[in-house]
């Protein structure tokens, strides 16, 4: 009897999105819009998230929306009539995390097989097949394994990277295993959130695991059905990574596990704060983002850009004046006028602009229907649908203006203001700040509630900061060492244990300590160099900050006392050591950078460190960690001559190798007598 053919129906394949963020980084401007309809580069923000999952096969889409989800709603009406995607909208205004939506989901079986989850500021131009095939192969070999994260690999200064939401991930590379996930923030208060713990069962089932602090978590994940159920037994759950997949990647009782898929060569980014707003604006003036790139006209409002000369982007029906100046990376939207001598550069404006004369704008975004006046300068900032900005205003950076705001004459706004026109909670209409926004101006300034419960204030207010548009990291340092030394007598006794912790003094601590352990147990070099990398991934910091610690480290053992053999002479010390400094350093900003952290270390730091650095200037040299770009960039800087005797003499003890390096080369002198000689015998 001939086997019975089995006929599986086709699956379609399904996603959902999440069109709320449940924080509170963009407003005041998402106090009147939803945050996935934000415009980038001139297109709503969920248009992207749509495109990128219709390029992944998807079928069929519920759009999960809380805050403005008639507005939400309304759009995805008119972006269906162009779509062949089968689209659905979740209405739950009630919900307020993650966690409440995956909940009401599960409660309403939508959700047939395994899905994508994506949230509605996705920027990808990924294709999703390999990590399917892969997450559907593990599913029909283990049932257990019910997710599978997408990870893009990116450095710690790459720009679509989130300065304050960072992550570390271990993983099994062999069996593309999770294994544990914990959130980095870029400032911590307490001890325990800049610790990595994880359980010695790890270790014990799984001999070689991976810690990496250099992945971008593209928040789209492939699912199984049986996810928001989890949500709903563990009402717990309220984020999906910090509260979910850590909960999972943790309990002894559930034994799901989780799996990742790295991928490279494709460009994965979330519009997750106005700092990255900006970042990624870019990535797509600058086509990174290709096939999402402006003169594609994706839009659903019938775009029709062109890209010109130093990626400028504009539409047929845009005005110029003859004597405005459009530099490079600019996106100008349809009907937007530009009166005579005004500059634009590095931004975006939106449609129906009207820009007068005389106007720079500089990294700035314009929204639809801005009117801004002669004489008016901004940079680095937001200005949302609908503002007026009058003549003779200077915007700071960092500034958003939300919606129907007007920027009365002469006015200036300092850096980092928000400014809405809509009144304050207790009250029916706007009381207008003029000492702000001028006395025929229209705004006041926006502050938020006392009771925010912003993930962010959680942690370190700071780390709001750093997730601001035109954030300075330095000065936000700055600042907080100044208040901490304000402070610091004003504690209670109660607080002082919590109070001493000092994460510089703990990391100044963990190096010094991991060195001193280095030269006493006569550690290699590169297990030297891995555990002062985990002390760097687990404090947050970058490679500067670890060379301000382990150069004068390293140099400190120095004995100029000892005798040859006991490996404390300058000579033996950098053989043996100065490798390790090298795994420190890898281009030639690094270089400069290690070459004045050496010359103030010798100058300050060591006593006798003028016998010091002569020696290391050559061995580093010698030993290809410095380049002789380098050497010559430090030596001719004016920042290597600014310091005192100490650091001027040292500059002396350079002056023999510097002559060295600017010397003509004597044997291309001689080859090029020697070519000359053979001409004339020729001849």
């Amino acid at each position: 009897m001939p086997p019975k053919e089995r006929v599986e129906a086709e699956q379609v394949l399904q996603a959902v999105v999440l069109a709320d963020s449940f924080d509170q980084r963009f407003q005041p401007i998402t106090l009147e819009t939803a945050r996935c309809l934000l415009p980038l580069c001139n297109m709503p923000l969920i248009s992207y998230t749509f495109e990128f999952l219709a390029v992944a096969g998807v079928e069929e889409i519920f759009v999960f929306c809380c805050s403005h989800a008639d507005k939400v709603k309304e759009f995805v009406k008119e972006y269906r009539k162009e779509s062949s995607i089968t689209i659905h909208t979740i209405v739950s205004p009630e919900s307020m995390s993650v966690g409440d939506a995956m909940r009401e989901l599960d409660a309403k079986q939508l959700i047939r097989t395994d899905f994508i989850l994506v949230t509605g500021d996705v920027v990808s131009n990924m294709k999703l097949d390999k990590v399917l095939e892969e997450h559907r192969a593990r599913r029909a070999v283990d049932k257990n394994a019910i997710m599978t994260m997408v990870l893009k690999k990116a450095s710690s200064k790459h720009r679509s990277r989130s300065v304050g939401d960072g992550s570390i991930f271990v993983l099994d590379q062999k069996t593309k295993e999770c294994l544990h996930y914990q959130p980095v923030k870029a400032f911590s208060s307490t001890r325990e959130d800049r610790r990595l713990q994880m359980s010695m069962e790890v270790f014990e089932k799984h001999p070689e695991i991976q810690i990496r602090n250099d992945l971008i978590d593209c928040q789209i994940d492939v699912c199984s059905v049986e996810v928001p159920a989890l949500f709903t037994e563990n009402f717990d759950y309220q984020d999906i990574r910090s509260d979910f997949v850590h909960g999972i990647l943790t309990s002894d009782l559930l034994g799901k596990t989780i799996h990742f898929q790295e991928v490279n060569d494709v460009y994965a980014a979330r519009v997750r704060s106005t700092q990255m707003y900006d970042a990624i604006s870019k990535d797509i003036i600058s086509r990174w983002t290709f096939p999402m790139v402006p003169d594609s006209n994706l839009g659903t409002s019938g775009d029709r850009y062109e890209c010109r000369r130093g990626l400028v982007y504009k539409e047929k029906s845009v005005v110029l004046s003859r004597t405005c100046v459009v530099e490079e990376k600019v996106v100008i939207g349809a009907n937007t006028q530009v009166a005579e001598s005004s500059v634009l550069s590095n931004c975006v404006i939106g449609k129906n602009c009207k820009i007068g004369a005389n106007v720079k704008i500089d990294n700035a975004y314009i929204w639809d229907n801005v009117t801004i006046k002669d004489n008016t300068q901004m940079t680095q900032c937001i200005i949302a649908s609908n503002a007026v900005i009058e003549e003779n205003v200077k915007i700071g950076k960092g500034s958003m203006i939300s919606f129907n705001v007007i920027i009365g004459a002469n006015s200036i706004i300092p850096p980092f203001t928000r400014i809405t026109a809509l009144p304050e909670e207790d009250e029916d209409e706007l009381e207008s700040d003029e000492a702000l926004v001028g006395p025929t101006g229209r705004g006041r300034a926006f502050t938020e509630a006392e009771d925010s419960d912003d993930e962010d204030d959680e942690t370190d207010p700071r780390n709001k900061l750093v997730n601001k548009l035109a954030y300075d990291l330095e000065q936000i340092k700055l600042a907080a060492q100044e208040q901490e030394s304000a402070s610091e007598f004003e504690s209670e006794a109660s607080d002082v244990e919590e109070d001493e912790f000092d994460p510089v003094e703990d990391l100044n601590r963990e190096v010094a300590q991991t060195l001193d352990r280095a030269f006493n147990e006569n550690h290699d070099v590169d297990i030297a160099a891995l555990e002062l990398n985990t002390l760097r991934m687990a404090s947050n910091s970058n490679f500067h900050e670890m060379r301000l610690r382990i150069i004068p480290g390293v140099l400190r053992h120095i004995d100029h006392a000892a005798r040859p053999g006991a490996g404390k002479t300058v000579k033996e010390v950098l053989t043996r050591w100065g490798p390790l400094i090298g795994k420190m350093i890898h281009d030639e900003q690094d270089q400069v950078d290690g070459l004045f952290i050496l010359q103030s270390c010798c100058a300050v730091q060591l006593e006798d460190g003028h016998k010091v650095f002569g020696p290391s200037l050559r061995y580093f040299y010698d030993e290809d960690i410095l380049e002789e770009d380098a050497i010559l960039g430090w030596y001719h800087s004016s920042r290597s001559r600014d310091g005192g005797p100490a650091e001027l003499r040292l500059r002396e003890i350079a002056a023999p190798l510097i002559a060295f390096l600017e010397a003509p080369d004597s044997d291309d002198e001689d080859e090029d007598d020697d070519d000359d000689s053979e001409e004339e015998e020729d001849e």
